[in-house]
């Protein structure tokens, strides 16, 4: 069942971007096709309507956050749209996401079909209506119109063109820099980054959270505006249904409408990411602590508890290598996990015997600077590598201490 589940998803999703990539017929074009009509009121307040769309998060990491998107309804014409961000299919794509030559662009769909997809993975979508005026409300029309037709075109960046990001952005274009009056914000958007206010909101899912750390570097952490750390859906709706327009009206209703109820619940996994690294941190304590037993079963034993280590540590090593050195993805420039993660402790293995000691002692300073950012509540890095980072530190003591034996 889940297997048919899933073909329907992709099949239903691709039918999404054939829709999408079609031109959506705007209410400009439906007054040239239907002639200029002098009983319709374009002044009206429900000719043109506005609607912000949230999804719910879903387990792959790029919906991990949830989803925004707007719909725009022109009843007279009858025409029905949402006007979504897209970006180029991650799966298909892997290497091309992870060098940053991803595209992404606005999409069109028409509502039924977007919706259709969103119930077919369990994903619940709220609707919530944004407070513009009529003359507003067509000026965003032509604007989506114009970034629809333009196509994919832009570099994919879940950093500066996010979902949520994206819908502020197109509603400050038409109300303009000054258009949007917040109430005070809250210390959560004054005092967290970026990294904080994503990291609440993936508890739950623990190995996303995992590789968030690998694909979230310290541009998290530079200082911005408010407004833009507004990239989870669910924190636009909370700080734009307290926030107010120049005619006075607030920018969201006060509550949403539900559109499709929401079925979809997060995986709960024993092996979490914490759990296997705790484990493989024990694995070399023990390792460490039988390097003086006579028995070759407990030598071989601390053998392989060494290989592990170090295949896992190389792994992530080489993913974080060429993140921050070679990929243009966004937010990769520096990642302090690239310390502990990189290529060059298998690149001279064989000299260990020159670094691995001095190497430890970094490790461990690291670790301890990092464990002590999160005890005072600054979140750089997440337990799990920290864990990691401390049995590769006893690992490499371990490997010096059967080099000095030798």
């Amino acid at each position: 069942m889940r297997i048919r589940l899933n073909i329907l998803s992709v099949l239903l999703f691709f039918s999404m971007l054939a829709w999408g990539q079609g031109p959506a017929l705007s209410v400009e074009e439906s007054n040239e096709q239907t002639g200029f009509n002098d009983t319709i009121n374009r002044q009206a307040e429900d000719f043109v309507t506005v609607s912000l769309l949230v999804c719910e998060p879903y387990e792959v990491l790029y919906s991990s956050l949830g989803h925004a998107a707007l719909r725009l309804q022109c009843p007279v014409y009858d025409l029905d749209y949402v006007f979504s961000y897209e970006g180029e299919n991650v799966r298909a794509k892997m290497w091309t996401y992870l060098r940053g030559d991803l595209k992404m662009g606005m999409y069109a769909f028409p509502t039924e079909v977007f919706l259709a997809m969103y119930d077919q993975l369990g994903r619940g979508v709220t609707e919530y209506k944004i407070n513009l005026s009529p003359e507003q409300e067509q000026q965003l029309w032509k604007r989506m119109d114009e970034m629809q037709t333009a196509g994919m075109t832009l570099p994919y960046d879940y950093f500066k063109r996010g979902c949520a990001k994206s819908v502020v952005m197109v509603i400050r274009q038409v109300v303009g820099p000054s258009g949007i009056h917040y109430a005070p914000w809250s210390k959560k958007y004054t005092d967290h980054t970026i990294r904080e206010l994503v990291r609440d909101y993936i508890t739950t899912a623990p190995w996303t959270e995992f590789f968030l750390y690998f694909m979230i570097g310290t541009e998290a952490e530079q200082p911005m505006s408010c407004e833009q750390k507004l990239i989870v859906p669910t924190d636009l709706v909370e700080v734009w249904q307290q926030a107010t327009f120049d005619n006075g009206l607030p920018v969201l209703a006060s509550e949403g409408k539900e559109l499709v109820h929401g079925t979809w619940q997060p995986k709960r996994t024993v092996f979490t990411p914490f759990l296997l690294s705790l484990i493989v941190l024990l694995l070399a304590i023990g390792a460490l602590c039988a390097k003086d037993a006579h028995s070759r079963a407990w030598r071989v034993a601390g053998d392989v508890v060494d290989s592990i280590v170090m295949t896992i540590v190389t792994g992530l090593g080489m993913l974080m290598t060429y993140l921050v050195c070679f990929s243009s993805l966004p937010c990769t420039s520096w990642n302090w996990l690239i310390i502990p993660f990189n290529v060059l402790p298998a690149l001279a293995w064989f000299l260990r015997r020159y670094w691995a000691i001095p190497y430890a002692v970094i490790l461990v300073v690291w670790c301890a600077v990092m464990i002590g950012m999160l005890l005072w509540g600054h979140v750089l890095v997440d337990w799990p590598h920290i864990l990691l980072a401390l049995a590769f530190a006893i690992t490499l003591v371990r490997q010096k201490w059967i080099e000095k034996k030798q």
